[in-house]
């Protein structure tokens, strides 16, 4: 079993969902303490501002804690999509249809 990791545009994030549950994801963002914060996704949905709310279970202080993060969506000043980091599994039927969308 290999795992790779692949960035997911944020805006396919909660149409993914149901995939991505369980699976480590790295945020580019920092928590209060300056810690990039990393757990293990376990929902995302449309926020009202336009981000995307994301939960994650996350090991801080000795303990497994419920943690959430909003990012983006759309593009950057660049014009390229937001993206998120994901762990994924090289024998599922996720990374089959990421490789076949790059």
């Amino acid at each position: 079993m290999s795992i790779q990791i692949r960035t997911i545009p944020n805006d396919d994030i909660v149409a993914l969902a149901a995939l991505l549950d369980g699976l480590h994801i790295q945020m580019s963002s920092t928590d209060i303490s300056g810690r990039l914060v990393s757990g293990n996704f376990q929902s995302a949905k449309a926020m009202a501002d336009g981000r995307i709310g994301i939960k994650l279970t996350r090991y801080l202080n000795g303990q497994h804690v419920l943690d959430s993060v909003a990012v983006p969506t759309g593009t950057d000043p660049l014009g390229r999509p937001w993206r998120t980091a994901f762990h994924v599994r090289e024998d599922t039927a996720l990374f089959a249809a990421l490789e076949a969308a790059a």
